[in-house]
């Protein structure tokens, strides 16, 4: 399988969003991904691994959930 790691800085940590910042790329997680004890102005070390589909896996939903999204924002 591959991995692929990468350091980040936690720039911010605001309700249930982290904010996160690889050089100049700015990017936000929901706060339940982190470690529990991760706070603001802190360093991550984030690793990503490819791995096959749960058993449970919904691609059938996915697949008619994309076909009958229209793109764009969202509209309230």
């Amino acid at each position: 399988m591959t991995t692929s790691e990468t350091i980040v800085f936690i720039d911010e940590v605001e309700d249930r969003v982290a904010r996160l910042v690889v050089g100049e790329e700015v990017f936000h997680l929901p706060r339940r991904l982190l470690p529990a004890d991760a706070q603001e102005g802190q360093w991550l070390r984030i690793s990503v691994t490819l791995t096959p589909a749960p058993p449970d896996d919904n691609a059938a939903l996915r697949k008619r959930m994309g076909e009958r999204d229209p793109g764009g924002d969202i509209k309230l």
